[in-house]
């Protein structure tokens, strides 16, 4: 069989004029006898993926230290479930500052904002590109091409925090004996438009951010650092891009009693108020007991005896334990927040308070800091 069909072929040809029906006439028989199947053949010419991608205005100059958004929308024919991954075309000194950004659907278009921040003024984003994946297979994918942006170097003095931000609110400031030769200062900052991840101040070395909480757009978390116990003040700037210029920040820094915040837990349990109640429940039953005596009432006599007992349940004691080898010290009880200290051998260390899966015990060096309680050993 031939792979034309020969009566239609010859009436599509009776109505050519008689010059151009000569030409076909010409051409010779196809000697194929079979059909060619073509139902896995790809047409080249029509689109492999239905993905488009578009992105909204985004800012086309930025500060070095400036978190900035470009926000990207996709439309897509698929309606079943599937998986987004993103890829970047660009060079270290730019940081992608959100990769598990989350992808919301709204009137059957994706939106997400991707955040960034520039290291340096040769940062460099060129292209965005998104996959649709489906069991771990892309198998819908398309790209975005940027125009340059250009990074502009920030203006800084001798305290710059590392920080571009629209605002930078010091909510509260506390500063507490660490140990013999030093203390921490801890600030609990709110902000917006900024990364509060990039504080930090030049020379100082240990220092972070801690319970970060919010997004780029506003966020609150904790600022500490460890000082000489000599140091009476702690001064930083800020740089405000809504007014283009550095904002200076000075705080007197005054040994507190206090707790430096309902979250951090840096506070050890103190032992020695414990002993000045027990101390004051035997001064009242002291007391009672005279008045009993005098008046020869039994309500007084029931008020002598609860206070003695009472005292007896105070805990006055320090116990102990053995911090194991290679065990490491943070500053908080959370699992992401900074070491300070590792234990290079068992380290006998005081038991100060508990929290979680966290200790808090003071290190045969004075310091204080929380360890996992499967790294304490009893004594």
């Amino acid at each position: 069989m031939s792979v034309f069909d020969a009566q239609k072929v010859q009436k599509e040809l009776e109505k050519l004029p008689k010059e151009e029906q000569q030409i076909y006439q010409n051409i010779a028989p196809s000697d194929e006898n079979t059909d060619i199947d073509t139902s896995n053949v790809e047409d080249p010419f029509i689109p492999q993926s239905s993905l488009v991608l578009t992105n909204d205005e985004y800012p086309h100059k930025v500060y070095v230290g400036e978190a900035f958004p470009i926000t990207i929308h996709a439309k897509t024919t698929e309606n079943t479930n599937f998986d987004f991954k993103i890829n970047l075309k660009k060079n270290d000194d730019l940081l992608f500052l959100n990769p598990d950004a989350k992808w919301k659907n709204i009137q059957g278009e994706y939106v997400t904002t991707l955040w960034f921040e520039a290291k340096t003024s040769n940062a460099s984003l060129e292209q965005i590109s998104i996959q649709l994946l489906r069991n771990g297979e892309a198998f819908q994918q398309s790209a975005l091409n940027l125009n340059p942006i250009r990074y502009e170097i920030t203006p800084s003095d001798n305290h710059f925090s590392h920080l571009v931000a629209s605002s930078l609110e010091v909510k509260k400031i506390k500063t507490k004996n660490f140990d013999n030769n030093s203390i921490i200062v801890m600030l609990e900052l709110n902000a917006t438009n900024t990364n509060l991840k990039s504080f930090y101040i030049d020379g100082v070395q240990k220092q972070g951010v801690e319970n970060l909480k919010g997004d780029f757009n506003a966020s609150t978390g904790f600022y500490y650092a460890l000082f000489p116990s000599s140091k009476t003040h702690f001064d930083f700037s800020y740089f405000n891009k809504d007014t283009k210029s550095l904002e200076n920040m000075s705080f007197r820094l005054v040994i507190s009693d206090d707790e430096i915040s309902t979250q951090s837990d840096l506070n050890p349990t103190n032992k020695d108020f414990n002993i000045y109640k027990q101390y004051a429940l035997w001064f009242f039953t002291f007391v009672f007991a005279f008045v009993f005596v005098w008046r020869k009432n039994y309500i007084i006599l029931v008020l002598a005896i609860v206070c003695f007992v009472l005292s007896f349940f105070i805990d006055t004691s320090v116990k102990s334990g053995i911090l194991k080898a290679g065990s490491r010290a943070r500053i908080l009880p959370t699992e992401p927040s900074t070491f300070f200290y590792t234990a290079h051998s068992n380290e006998k260390v005081k038991i100060l308070g508990k929290r979680l899966d966290y200790i808090k015990v003071i290190l045969e060096n004075g310091q204080i800091g929380w360890v996992l309680r499967e790294d304490l050993q009893k004594n």
